[in-house]
């Protein structure tokens, strides 16, 4: 494995996001030559430009030639590399990655040995699945739960030791050229259509999601749901690591499914032979997969059967997905924010019984909705509209005998759903798009959606 040398290293930074702005500050270890180039106007980010360290140049409001002269290029992982720019690095030859890839780099330097390190990746439930791995593995030895999900590897580097287990949820965004990032355990959820965007094709983006085991060896472990057709396509393409597949649908003879008849997780793997118990709060039939898929990367780090169910136990979900907010007069309010592409919207919708008013919009992706209708036509009294993708999601669903209302912003949608729910009735929030058009994040968004229904 070859490492980048940073030592006094020209090394520029694209866009400022939570990953780059830690990585910025901690590069000012090794070099004094760091330079940041932001799309952004000063004002717009003036409070995170104060937080970079001083010596650290800077550009905003757009980019000039100057990023071009660096050794090394990370680019903010929601950079796609068709952007103009990032195409102009690549064509100087320079070398160009996001952040968990050089704080992966700085990691195996200083440990001086590979660390144990858990990926979760999967178009839905990699939050919910790396919060529940890392709980778990938490109660069995030092953890650390990072990445995607929150905070950056970097964060972690000073604390990290040989012992450390790192639990790393990862998005197709920082995969998809990644030059030696390796976990031990890399598990991929499910793939369904998203960031069609930021990848051009379907293809590409599943490309992306299986670089994740690009450079394992047998002795490390690629944990695939047996369930999802794409990762069960392209499971001939995973070549060298020892494949884990596991399943809640399917019995399997190798691996780990999940038993309906005993409410169990049945792990078979080399020898070894487990049943886990599952008692979960949990809503939904995907929250067995993600559970099984917990189970199973866990059993493989070697933790204790009795850990692994003590804390599904008492694992209570993760906020903003399948969150209950509050229960009004007979009518049931749900922040599933973080459902931000149709499929996730699809599973919400799977999760209930009880007559649907769903909050649909943001910004649109580029996948269709069409996917949502036989579920509406099942579940859906009316369909909520918001955001920059309401005409979009209107012309592909208004045929529906449902009652569809463009209401533009999310607190209109909200006391909409109020004005023609009963009791009975959910009131779902599930996007099916980003929140980039009136919000910050998902997590803004969903806040946002709480502090509305407090206050109805």
């Amino acid at each position: 494995m070859k490492l980048f040398d940073l030592k006094n290293k020209k090394i520029g930074l694209v866009g400022l996001g939570v990953s780059n702005l830690q990585l910025a500050n901690y590069l000012t270890n090794f070099t004094d030559n760091i330079f940041v180039t932001e799309q952004l106007p000063f004002e717009k980010i003036k409070s995170i430009l104060s937080q970079l360290h001083p010596s650290v140049k800077y550009e905003c409001g757009g980019h000039t030639d100057k990023i071009l002269d660096s050794d090394i290029v990370i680019r903010s992982p929601g950079i796609p590399l068709h952007n103009p720019l990032i195409k102009r690095i690549l064509g100087k030859n320079i070398p160009i990655f996001t952040e968990l890839e050089l704080a992966y780099q700085i990691l195996i330097s200083k440990l001086g040995s590979e660390p144990l390190i858990i990926a979760i990746t999967g178009t839905n439930g990699k939050t919910t699945t790396t919060t529940l791995i890392g709980k778990i593995c938490s109660s069995f030895k030092k953890t650390v739960v990072c990445g995607n999900i929150g905070e950056p590897l970097t964060k972690f580097l000073d604390s990290a030791t040989v012992d450390t287990i790192f639990v790393i949820e990862v998005s197709s965004y920082q995969l998809e050229d990644i030059v030696n990032f390796k976990p031990k355990i890399g598990c991929i959820l499910n793939i369904t259509e998203d960031h069609l965007d930021h990848h051009l094709s379907m293809e590409n983006y599943i490309k992306s999601k299986f670089n994740i085991f690009k450079n394992m060896t047998q002795n490390d472990y690629a944990v695939l749901n047996y369930d999802d057709i794409n990762i069960r396509n392209y499971t001939p393409t995973v070549s060298k690591a020892t494949i884990v597949n596991f399943s809640k649908s399917h019995k399997l003879d190798y691996g780990c499914w999940y038993d309906r008849t005993s409410s169990s997780a049945i792990f078979n793997f080399k020898n070894i032979y487990e049943s886990i118990n599952v008692k979960t709060s949990l809503i939904g039939e995907h929250n067995l997969e993600n559970i099984t898929a917990a189970i199973t990367c866990c059993l493989l780090t070697g933790i204790p059967k009795d850990i692994i169910e003590n804390e599904i136990k008492q694992f209570r979900g993760v906020e903003h997905r399948l969150e209950f907010v509050r229960e009004i007069n007979g009518v049931i309010y749900i922040n599933d924010s973080k459902s931000t592409n149709v499929n996730s919207t699809v599973v919400a919708l799977k999760s209930f019984s009880n007559p649907v008013h769903l909050i649909l919009g943001g910004r649109d992706k580029g996948a269709p909705y069409t996917p949502l209708i036989p579920l509406i036509k099942q579940k859906v009294k009316s369909l909520l509209l918001i955001g920059e993708a309401t005409d979009v999601i209107y012309q592909q669903l208004k045929d529906l005998s449902v009652n569809v209302y463009k209401c533009e912003t999310l607190e209109n949608a909200v006391k909409k759903a109020k004005e023609i729910s009963v009791s009975g009735d959910v009131v779902l929030l599930s996007p099916a798009c980003s929140s980039f058009d009136q919000f910050t994040n998902y997590e803004h968004r969903g806040k946002v959606f709480k502090h509305i229904v407090e206050n109805l």
